[in-house]
């Protein structure tokens, strides 16, 4: 699966003297150099995008610590890479504009491409995600779900029965936590997490969707109902089951690291206590409700 992103970028340098009289400065943009990529899991192409750009150079670097490491050098306006691993990199382009050498960087997150597709009206693609620990279920035996990832989405999968005791499933409020990082000592304490986020809503409901995602740090709402801070894709309501699937911007949420940590359950629309009515877990372990997912995998 290919997606195409874009990295637009100005340099320029000004010296200017003690003092500046009115006129003395033209304030019109200066022009530079620009690349964009697209992206076929750990394969990478780069495109300069500016015409005229010419003797278009790139480098490949990985940043570790305090020092930075070449792994691969190019030129031509098109360039094709194959990292390593997934992880963080930077990429480095400089080219000739206008008689002058100009010199643009941006770092990208590489990650392995994912088959899952929102858009599709299917959920077929999902066959295709067969990780063991990409898979959960819920403790009412009925009730489970899959998890996937590239590097702009975490994709959710999630089959829910109807027939649970004391709850209808389009009434269902979705609690969950997400440790972005999966490191216990940031964020909130919780369920055996570091949580950064916490969700409340049912975003599912076709007749009124609703979530809040709080800031663990600040406390605060940072993403109101009416923004729908999830990118819901396929429902299907097909009687004793509900089947959708819905996907976090691992940009917008921080989801940057190796692993994330996640803890999954929901709550009839009072949040009372008694309400609770299905945890998820990893595997086929359903006392297990905090769970972790590697995102480091190579395909």
């Amino acid at each position: 699966m290919k997606k195409i992103f874009a990295i637009f970028c100005i340099a320029a340098t000004a010296l200017l003297s003690s003092c500046v009289r009115m006129g003395d400065l033209d304030l019109a943009p200066v022009p530079g150099i620009a690349f964009d990529y697209t992206s076929d899991g750990l394969t990478l192409t780069f495109n300069s995008v500016v015409e005229n750009t010419t003797d278009v150079k790139w480098e490949i670097i990985k940043a570790k610590g305090g020092s930075a490491e070449t792994l691969a050098t190019g030129a031509g306006d098109t360039y094709t890479y194959t990292f390593p691993i997934p992880d963080t990199y930077w990429i480095k382009m400089s080219g000739v504009y206008e008689g002058e050498e100009q010199v643009v960087s941006g770092k990208i997150l590489v990650a392995k491409p994912s088959v899952v597709k929102l858009d599709d009206d299917s959920f077929e693609d999902w066959d295709q995600v067969n990780y063991e620990d990409f898979k959960f279920v819920g403790d009412d035996g009925k009730s489970w779900g899959k998890f996937d990832y590239n590097a702009d989405y975490v994709f959710f999968f999630v089959a829910m029965s109807t027939t649970n005791y004391n709850t209808p499933v389009d009434g269902a409020i979705m609690n969950l936590r997400l440790d972005t990082d999966d490191l216990t000592g940031t964020g909130m304490s919780t369920k055996g997490l570091g949580c950064d986020w916490y969700l409340e809503g049912n975003f599912w409901n076709e007749d009124e969707p609703w979530a809040d995602w709080y800031d663990c740090s600040s406390g605060e709402t940072v993403y109101a109902s009416e923004e729908m801070p999830i990118e819901m894709g396929t429902y299907k309501d097909e009687g004793d089951m509900v089947y959708y699937e819905f996907a976090l911007s691992r940009k917008k949420y921080g989801i940057k690291g190796s692993s994330m940590g996640i803890f999954f359950k929901f709550y009839q629309t009072d949040w009372a206590d008694d309400s609770f009515y299905m945890n998820f877990g990893e595997g086929t372990e359903k006392s297990k409700t905090t769970f972790h997912f590697a995102l480091d995998k190579t395909e």
